[in-house]
């Protein structure tokens, strides 16, 4: 469900509630516990995302996938992980 946009980059109760549904999923999808750095550096992606206007969940979750794929604390943990 799309969150109206609030131009002033403000997160409301509603928005929060929102991104804290996509944020804990896809922190259960991907096994990060939290806290962790993983866990910290996705909360700041998501909430980067919505400030950057993106409110699409499918739109904040594609670029979250991303965003993991490529060079961040969650994409290291994921590839040292992997690599174990």
């Amino acid at each position: 469900m799309p969150v109206p946009h609030h131009p002033s980059g403000i997160a409301y109760p509603d928005d929060l509630k929102f991104l804290k549904e996509i944020y804990d999923a896809v922190c259960f999808e991907r096994g990060f516990h939290c806290g962790s750095p993983a866990a910290v550096d996705l909360a700041r992606a998501t909430m980067d995302l919505f400030a950057q206007g993106v409110i699409n969940e499918a739109e904040i979750r594609e670029s979250l996938e991303a965003y993991l794929g490529r060079k961040s604390t969650a994409g290291e943990l994921l590839r040292t992980e992997a690599q174990s």
